[in-house]
């Protein structure tokens, strides 16, 4: 007697259990499906104001960019050289300092860089440890200036939100994204303001990949209107790299992508 009523109350236990597992699991199945647009920038950009008000490589950084990954005064115990290369009128011009602060030359060069062209520094350095002998050291990096307008789709936000929507996610077959799942297709838009370069650039699925999905995400990006491209304050219009990511925007894949 003892024995059934207890047989009876652990499967009473096991159904309280498992029935609201189950309604969170569809709660979490029915809702909407999220997505975002974000442009990718290069890991170093700056304004062009800022290249006008550089006199130190130090002011090549700035809050938004990563130049603290590659170059702190502080590593450096004495220069050797410093050497800025940049492209102005189609031709490659270069100009060498003995130190961190930039001469006249090397503030001219950057200042006249042509529109969409990175500007790139070289420093030969003795590096700053306790060590009694330091060989010279190599470090190197690149700063792209960033766009008066960046890219944008006609009509605004709001209309490109209302595009992918209705051609990409509400055409997802119910249920093919589970809640951890995750897509994402990167594309360019080139000086002309078209899409090209469309590809699937991440794709992440619990149970089994989804090609019909990828499929549906790629054609949307590739059938968008042409964009409004992104231009300098002389006309001048550059290419911008985008990415339509779709699902589990929590991802810790999501934050690789600014990265790559």
């Amino acid at each position: 007697m003892i024995n059934t009523f207890l047989t009876k109350l652990n499967i009473l236990l096991l159904a309280a259990l498992v029935i609201p597992q189950h309604t969170f699991a569809q709660e979490l199945m029915s809702e909407e499906l999220r997505f975002e647009v974000r442009k990718v920038d290069p890991p170093l950009t700056i304004s062009q104001h800022q290249i006008q008000e550089a006199h130190r490589l130090a002011d090549l950084n700035n809050e938004a960019n990563e130049l603290d990954l590659y170059f702190k005064p502080s590593w450096i115990r004495s220069y050797v050289s410093v050497e800025i290369v940049a492209i102005h009128q189609g031709k490659q011009r270069k100009a060498v300092g003995k130190n961190d602060i930039l001469t006249q030359e090397q503030k001219e060069i950057i200042q006249h860089a042509d529109a969409g062209t990175p500007i790139a520094a070289h420093i030969q350095y003795l590096p700053e440890n306790t060590l009694s002998h330091n060989d010279v050291k190599s470090l190197d990096f690149e700063v792209n200036v960033k766009p008066l307008r960046d890219a944008s789709y006609p009509g605004g936000q709001q209309k490109l939100k209302d595009y992918l929507a209705s051609n990409a996610v509400d055409k997802m077959p119910e249920g093919i994204f589970l809640p951890t799942d995750f897509a994402a297709v990167q594309f360019t838009i080139n000086e002309s303001g078209v899409v090209v370069d469309a590809k699937v650039f991440e794709s992440a699925f619990q149970l089994h990949p989804h090609d019909k999905a990828n499929a549906i995400l790629l054609e949307a990006v590739r059938q968008m209107p042409s964009w409004e491209p992104a231009e300098f304050c002389k006309g001048t219009t550059i290419s911008q790299n985008y990415v339509f990511v779709v699902g589990n925007l929590e991802s810790c894949l999501n934050n690789l992508i600014s990265f790559r």
